[in-house]
Formats: structure tokens, C-alpha cells, sequence
């Protein structure tokens, strides 16, 4: 039986650690056996004068080491990578200066931290414990009985809870789970704060639920016997810890949401709903031709990938890739100007926000909702609804019989200006800009060249849009946006504009979902 006190390591460790036990390979396997943390560094290539051309290191979690690489200075160095590799979850390669010659080394994260707690050791903790430690979890065990445990990292035994839990420090990768019924005096002993998860297996009745404990904890599965229990427990564990909904896989993929085009309007809305929960893939053109494409994921066409208010946007080259990018947490665009990515996925709803002021091929039967942004569009002859986009008292306005108001061709007015802070080309040729986004310009100031004709700002202000260099473009081809405000404009996040129509859409979209869609 192992009994542990408080401050006590497995006896593997004391095996692992001992001089005349400093075999790499051992450390490892006795570190993967108990889903303990740890990386190994290993010399991928040198330069000049260095203590060695080969080897490895093995790094454990709190920073133990394992074996060689040569050199306090490299050692220390890569030790340093090492953690925060682990902790990242991600490996790394670095190159370390010795101060005579360089070392290439290559940091491969073989488990990053994750440890279960688990506070009360009978049938129940006895289940849980095993079921997490089959996915991966550390277990570190607490309880005032006498416990066994083959497979745990640590074992805690006291003839207290108050002694139990002296020892034990809460990070942000461990889940509490509390099965014994002092579940209420251990949780005013404990800071869990930091925890991604706790829970208790109670009845309301015994613990009061307070912000972030599930009480009582599992997935509501129908549970009732330990191992059933355990289950439960470790899928809502395990959703925590990879921030997922926890939802059925095909009630996710009923809630698709395809949005044609990825300009500024349609980010914001793309935005909106990824934060609301819903997976979105955006449709572009091969040839985007946003001016403020700072704040636009079509962007993503040219660059690979587009970060736009903290929410990245990633170019693939088929529909069926859009759910790896969904598992990263990101917006897949796709280059389809046709949509023909609605019939291979048949999302839930489909989003004309390609703002060309006229209708490009949306139709209503193209999914069970469909949605489109401002005028060219009829409700609910061509979409289930319209969402206006004029500025003005209406903005943001959901039609659901008619049209959004007609395309004006006057922009929307700020601080007193309309036309005069859109800069469109007076000639046809390939466009280069010499001003970006944030810049201050006067009226008059050269801001770009088509071919080698200059283009002009007609009024004072700043670069809020600027078409990308390199296109092609006509005459009267909108290739700037000039800001009045000047210093006081926004550029970096998508537009009120934007968030308002964002927030109608969103509004038609959970209001279709919540009707059981």
C-alpha cells in the first residue's frame, strides 16, 4: 500500500532521480505511465566550439532533468524552453549560443499538464480516478483512509482533511473533483480558483452551487453506478479542459452557419456569432477587393490566415477542412464565390453578406434560414429575412416581409462628410498605396498611384481603408477610406456599422435556433 504524507513523491521518482538510476529512457516511461508532464530536448545540429554534437535531455514539469546536453549555459537555457513548451503544450525548436559555438535543439512536448484531483477515494473516486487516467490525466489522490492506487503520481493520507490538504496547490491545469460528503468544508479549506474545472458529487441539498463548481458534477447522461458516474464526470472534465460545448456532434452540425463574404460588414458578423457559439465558414472571391481589409477575414485569402479583433481566420482549400479549423477554434474561409459549399455541407443557415448591393445567386431554399444584408434582397421571396445597412434610424432594422432601403450611392455621413472620404480611383491601371491604415493625411496629399497617376485624399483625416497593392482597378474603383475624425477614429475592430448588423443577424439566428431548428 502506498501512504504518503504530505510532501512525499512517488517512490518512481526517488528511482528516477537516484544518480545511479540516470537512464532517460526509464524517467520517461516511468513519467508516461503516470501521465505526467514532461519534454525532451534533443541536439539537432551545432556550430563552432560546443561541449557536445549529440544528445538528450529529458524535462520534467518542475524542472528536474534528466540526463545531458552539455553545459550549464545550454542546459539552463533549453530547461527554460523546456517549461514553457509544457506548459504551451507545443514543441519548439531554439538555437543556444554558447558563447564559442551554437546548439540546435529540438523541444518535443511528449505530455503537457493535465491532473485530476480527486479528493475522496471510495467507489465512486475509485471509478473517476481510473477513467481519467485511461485519457491521459495525473492522478493525485487525497483522502483520510488508508488508499492504493497503482497508477497515481501522488497519494495523500492524513488523519484530517486539514492535514490532507495542506500540501495541495490548485493551477489552471487541474480539475477538483470532491467525492466524499465534507464536500462543503473542503471546499472552504481549498483555494480553487485557478482550477479549468471543479466538481462535487452532491446533491444540491449539501453544497450551496456558488460560480464555477458544478454541483452536482457529470454530464446529465442518467449516471447511477460508479463506473456510469465516471463517465459522466470525465466527459464534462474532458470539455472543459478542450473548451468545448459538450453538445452532441451532429446538433453541432446542424448549427452550421456558411456566410457569403469576408469584408469588413460581414467580419463583424462573422465574429458575433463564433463568440455566440456557432461554427462559421466565410466564402470569398479569389480576388478580394476590401479596402478595409485590417478588420476583414478575407484577408485570410491572401495571407493564409487573418487575425481580426482576437478571432483568427484561416484559408482552406476544401469545404470538409472547415471542421479542423472549427476543432482549433478559428473561421475557415474558403475561396467559393458560387457557394458550392452549401450543397456539400448543408449548413443550417446561409448569410449573403457580400454587400455588392444586388443579389449574386442567394436564393431562400439554399438552407432552412437564410439571411441577407441590405438591398438587392426581397423578404421572403429571397431570403427568410433582410437586415437593413443604411446608417441612419433603420440601421440594423430585420425585414422579414420587403427590401432594405435602395443602394443611394452616398456613403453614410460622418462628422459632416459623405463622398468626399471614400477615395475612388480617377483612372484604370494597377494600384499601389503609399499611406496604411492609422495614417494622418491632409487634403490634397498624394495617398496612392494607379499606374503612375497620383490618387489623392480629399479631406483631412485618417487612413481607416486602403486597398491592397498590387490589383488591378478601373476608374471610379473605391481604393481608399479617409476617416474625419482623424486621431479620434477606431480602425483596428470592425466598425459600429458593422457590430449593428452583426447583432440583428445574430438575433434572427438564435431566435431560429431556440425554436428548436
Amino acid at each position: 500500500m502506498k501512504v504518503l504524507s504530505k510532501s512525499t513523491l512517488p517512490v518512481s521518482f526517488f528511482r528516477m532521480y537516484n544518480p545511479d538510476m540516470d537512464s532517460l529512457f526509464y524517467a520517461a516511461s516511468e513519467l508516461e505511465r503516470l501521465n505526467l508532464a514532461f519534454a525532451i530536448v534533443t541536439i539537432i545540429g551545432t556550430s563552432g566550439v560546443t561541449p557536445r554534437r549529440s544528445g538528450r535531455m529529458l524535462v520534467d514539469e518542475s524542472g528536474r532533468i534528466v540526463s545531458t546536453i552539455g553545459g550549464h549555459l545550454i542546459e539552463e537555457k533549453a530547461k527554460a524552453e523546456a517549461l514553457e513548451a509544457i506548459k504551451a503544450g507545443m514543441g519548439r525548436k531554439i538555437a543556444v549560443n554558447s558563447g564559442r559555438g551554437t546548439v540546435e535543439l529540438m523541444i518535443d512536448v511528449v505530455k503537457a499538464p493535465k491532473r485530476a484531483i480527486v479528493i475522496g477515494y471510495g467507489h465512486v473516486g475509485k471509478a473517476i480516478s481510473k477513467t481519467l487516467y485511461e485519457i491521459g490525466f495525473a492522478l493525485y489522490i487525497y483522502d483520510t483512509r488508508a488508499v492504493e492506487c497503482p497508477f497515481a503520481a501522488e497519494v495523500h493520507v492524513e488523519d484530517s482533511w486539514e492535514e490532507v490538504l495542506a500540501s495541495l496547490s490548485v493551477d489552471s491545469f487541474s480539475a477538483v473533483i470532491i467525492t466524499t460528503h465534507d464536500s462543503s468544508m473542503i471546499l472552504s479549506l481549498l483555494d480553487c480558483s485557478k482550477a479549468f474545472y471543479v466538481g462535487v458529487l452532491s446533491s444540491r441539498s449539501r453544497v450551496v452551487p456558488s460560480k464555477g463548481v458544478s454541483v452536482p458534477m457529470g454530464l446529465d447522461i442518467g449516471a447511477e453506478t460508479p463506473e456510469e458516474m465516471a463517465v459522466a464526470v470525465a466527459a464534462e472534465i474532458l470539455m472543459k479542459y478542450k473548451k468545448r460545448s459538450g453538445k452532441p456532434e451532429c446538433e453541432r452540425l446542424r448549427r452550421l452557419i456558411i456566410v457569403r463574404g469576408a469584408g469588413d460588414l460581414a467580419t463583424g458578423t462573422i465574429i458575433r456569432l463564433k463568440r455566440a457559439g456557432y461554427d462559421v465558414l466565410a466564402l470569398e472571391t479569389s480576388q478580394p477587393t476590401q479596402v478595409r481589409r485590417n478588420v476583414s477575414f478575407a484577408e485570410a485569402v491572401y495571407e493564409k490566415e487573418q487575425v481580426v479583433d482576437g478571432i483568427r481566420a484561416v484559408l482552406i482549400e476544401r469545404a470538409e477542412d472547415a471542421f479542423h479549423v472549427f476543432d482549433e477554434g478559428s473561421i475557415p474561409v474558403l475561396v467559393d464565390p458560387e457557394a458550392k459549399a452549401v450543397s456539400v455541407l448543408n449548413p443550417a443557415v446561409v448569410i449573403d453578406a457580400i454587400i455588392a448591393k444586388k443579389n449574386l445567386g442567394t436564393c431562400a431554399d439554399m438552407a432552412p434560414l437564410v439571411i441577407a444584408l441590405g438591398p438587392g434582397f426581397t423578404a421572403p421571396d429571397d431570403a427568410d429575412a433582410v437586415i437593413e445597412t443604411q446608417r441612419g434610424h433603420n440601421l440594423g432594422r430585420i425585414i422579414r416581409k420587403g427590401s432594405a432601403a435602395p443602394n443611394t450611392g452616398i456613403p453614410g455621413n460622418i462628422a459632416g462628410y459623405t463622398s468626399e472620404r471614400v477615395i475612388r480611383s480617377n483612372a484604370s491601371g494597377v494600384f499601389r498605396s503609399l499611406r496604411t491604415f492609422g495614417d494622418i493625411v491632409k487634403k490634397g496629399e498624394t495617398i496612392a498611384f494607379v499606374d503612375d497617376i497620383p490618387q489623392k485624399s480629399e479631406i483631412d483625416g485618417m487612413v481607416r481603408g486602403m486597398l491592397r497593392s498590387g490589383l488591378r482597378v478601373t476608374a471610379g474603383f473605391k481604393i481608399a477610406d479617409v476617416d474625419p475624425r482623424g486621431e479620434k477614429a477606431e480602425y483596428k475592430t470592425p466598425s459600429d456599422k458593422a457590430m449593428a448588423i452583426a447583432g440583428s443577424v445574430l438575433e434572427v439566428v438564435d431566435s431560429f435556433f431556440s425554436q428548436g431548428n
